[in-house]
């Protein structure tokens, strides 16, 4: 792929996509938050999975499977392991946490990109960043509350979640340089099958027919979330579109009060806030930063 001159059209574009994609994960998280009552999370994890890569079976039959082809096996494999594990954690997290709460917490993500530039990478942050980032982390003890509030081990599965899943994304951006945004989102559900079969069998529980439709709701949902994220990354830098995550809190509450009569207390609220200001303020000093490049 040849590297294109972001503007401001490309940044719109991008930014409708990701609110698209954000929007059909929150909402396939509430599906889980209900299965996750009856089935284990890694069955539905599984399930996610094979439904995600029939969303992309018409493409296929439309252009065959030679589509597919790809020279990059090794970073769709390590991008599905990650994958894979974030999915698998994050729904053990919102069936033991209300689904607010998880959501908030799981605002953290650009910091933990911001963080593995750090100490991975070898980039070296300026003061300013490295208070952004504090000012995060309280905003996530905010949310926790250790010491005040009742712990749930939900929490240590969301921020698990989020590290796994800062690694498929950026794995996502590196593979948009050869490749289309399909080719991406079909090898991640098909490698993620068999990766996610394997947490499953010891916890099999076959569901029957409400379940199962909720399964494939799931599935397609997760699918075209995760093609129309790789749209938007495709129209700009990750960091720039970290701060539209907060839209997965509006979205994740609303479902939370109406579908199972949880509502976040004040704390959630506060304490997503000062995340997203500070994920957001992450994020413009590094669309600079690109820019002085």
């Amino acid at each position: 792929m040849i590297a294109r001159a972001p503007n401001n059209s490309d940044y719109i574009r991008a930014s409708l996509f990701i609110v698209l994609s954000v929007s059909l994960f929150t909402s396939s998280h509430g599906f889980v938050r209900g299965l996750g009552q009856t089935l284990h999370p890694f069955e539905i994890a599984f399930f996610t999975s094979v439904f995600s890569f029939v969303f992309y079976i018409p493409w296929l039959s439309r252009n065959g499977l030679y589509v597919m082809r790809t020279e990059n096996i090794r970073l769709h494999l390590i991008r599905a392991l990650f994958n894979a594990a974030a999915v698998s954690t994050w729904y053990l997290a919102i069936s033991l946490t209300p689904l607010a709460d998880a959501t908030a917490l799981a605002l953290m993500s650009p910091m933990v990109v911001t963080l593995a530039a750090i100490f991975f990478l070898g980039e070296r942050p300026r003061s300013r960043r490295w208070v952004a980032l504090g000012v995060g982390f309280a905003g996530a003890l905010i949310i926790v509350r250790p010491g005040f509030a009742s712990f749930s081990i939900g929490f240590l599965f969301v921020l698990l979640s989020i590290s796994c899943n800062s690694g498929s994304k950026i794995l996502a951006k590196r593979l948009l340089r050869w490749e289309a945004p399909a080719v991406i989102g079909s090898w991640l559900a098909l490698i993620q099958i068999p990766i996610t079969l394997a947490l499953a069998v010891p916890f099999w529980k076959w569901p029957d027919l409400p379940q199962f439709l909720a399964l494939i709701a799931i599935g397609l949902l997760v699918g075209g979330a995760h093609y129309t994220q790789v749209i938007a990354y495709r129209w700009s830098e990750v960091s720039a579109l970290e701060p539209f995550n907060f839209v997965r809190l509006i979205i994740a509450s609303l479902i939370g009060f109406f579908a199972f009569s949880e509502l976040p207390d004040i704390w959630t609220w506060i304490g997503g806030a000062i995340i997203i200001a500070s994920t957001s303020y992450i994020a413009h000093r590094e669309a600079l930063r690109t820019r002085e490049r």
